[in-house]
């Protein structure tokens, strides 16, 4: 191909975009064939497009892009909140009060917003999405009571889709291996999951499977030491009243 070990490195890796000639000429090397060579075809092919996520919108960072992308072609999508509610279920009120609380200017807010909003759509298809949360974050009241009222009944609301899972991680259970901080796991039929951690202002993925091996362990084990389904939805309820007569009173 001509191409020296750098050049490759940096495409495989991801800092260095390639041209459709280029795939079609990686794809040969690969000896991928069928029907999984005919969608990384289309996929080089409109990997220069905007995505529907984002068209329209200036500014939006580069690893959000990355993330809808991601999302768009998982099959299963896991996020671990410990603090806060997960993006993709937040209400707009919500996800607004912690960027601006953050630091962000207000109109790299709105488009951050109107992007994540769109992300949201894919919890209509068929990805099967699970979000663990820690019991804190049902209390935050982040943004007032009447908006911490609102998002919790937008999470009992989202709980009732066939594909999306919540669980309350409760803080009695003291020690456990999703402490060190939240993270969005994405699993793929044909490829190794990938792991999401967000920072303050960007975010890293791990590819590796020995960066990402450690994640998918504390999935299970936060799985074994979270409530199940139906006492979740009885402590959200139950915390949502209680916001509730304090909004009201």
């Amino acid at each position: 191909m001509g191409w020296d070990k750098s050049t490759l490195s940096r495409i495989e890796t991801g800092k260095r975009n390639m041209s459709y000639e280029e795939a079609v000429q990686l794809i040969g090397l690969y000896k991928v064939s069928g029907d999984r060579r005919d969608r990384l075809l289309n996929m080089a092919r409109t990997m220069h497009e905007a995505g529907w996520w984002e068209q329209g919108l200036r500014g939006l960072p580069a690893d959000t892009s990355s993330l809808a992308d991601y999302e768009s072609e998982a099959k299963r999508i896991t996020n671990w909140a410990p603090l806060m509610i997960p993006g993709l279920l937040q209400t707009m009120e919500y996800g607004r009060t912690w960027m601006l609380a953050d630091g962000l200017d207000p109109e790299d807010v709105e488009v951050r917003l109107t992007a994540r909003l769109r992300r949201q759509h894919i919890l209509t298809g068929d990805v099967q999405y699970a979000a663990f949360i820690g019991e804190p974050a049902l209390h935050a009241e982040v943004g007032g009571l009447q908006v911490l009222s609102t998002q919790l009944g937008a999470l009992l609301d989202m709980a009732q889709r066939p594909n999306v899972t919540i669980r309350v991680v409760p803080s009695r259970v003291g020690a456990h291996r999703g402490q060190l901080g939240g993270f969005l796991a994405l699993e793929f039929d044909e490829f190794s999951p990938v792991v999401h951690v967000e920072l303050v202002r960007s975010g890293v993925f791990l590819d590796d499977t020995t960066l990402t091996d450690p994640y998918m362990e504390a999935l299970t084990h936060l799985s074994r030491v979270a409530m199940g389904e139906t006492e979740s939805l009885r402590t959200i309820t139950a915390t949502k009243g209680e916001v509730d007569s304090r909004w009201t009173s």
